[in-house]
């Protein structure tokens, strides 16, 4: 098992999105393209260090959850007019990247969150058995902008190792 990684406190940037504002395949490219058109990728990238496009998922114990679009940002970063700010407290995660030829948000939320946990799983780090239970249920996924393109992807998934297993609501 690969050692978990410090992560420092940060700040999601974006706008949130549920199951519901997803198409009938599961993605929620509409909502990608909408974001865009709105202008609110230029507004995050004046306000980050380095300019990244990217989606957070916070997972509930009730099968619900929560998708954001975004930028992940530095904790004290300033939050664009119309956009929103979610903290995402210090904490150990595990941490892989990949090359990558393009964002992949024309996917099923599930499909690339299948793929995150695969990479993380082969780079050795333990994964939760139920992700909303844990104290930080938040699974995010970043391609960094250099010189304009998107050329790696960043798989980050808050891990705790003492909540691995999740609990029984009915014992």
């Amino acid at each position: 098992m690969t050692a978990l990684l410090n992560q420092p406190a940060s700040q999601f940037i974006g706008k949130v999105y549920t199951a519901a504002d997803s198409d009938q395949m599961g993605t929620f490219f509409t909502c990608w393209q909408e974001f865009e058109a709105a202008g609110s990728f230029h507004a995050l990238d004046a306000v980050v260090p380095t300019p990244n496009r990217a989606y957070l998922v916070i997972f509930s114990p009730y099968d619900n959850f929560q998708y954001w679009i975004g930028s992940l940002a530095e904790a004290d970063t300033p939050v664009p007019a119309g956009l929103e700010g979610v903290k995402l407290p210090a904490a150990t995660v595990g941490k892989a990247s990949k090359p990558a030829n393009g964002i992949l948000n024309q996917l099923p939320v599930q499909t690339t969150f299948a793929k995150g946990l695969e990479v993380l799983e082969k780079a050795g780090f333990p994964i939760p058995a139920h992700i909303g239970q844990t104290d930080d249920p938040y699974y995010i996924e970043s391609y960094p902008v250099k010189a304009g393109e998107v050329a790696s992807v960043d798989y980050l998934l808050y891990i705790n190792e003492n909540q691995l297993e999740g609990y029984d609501e009915f014992d």
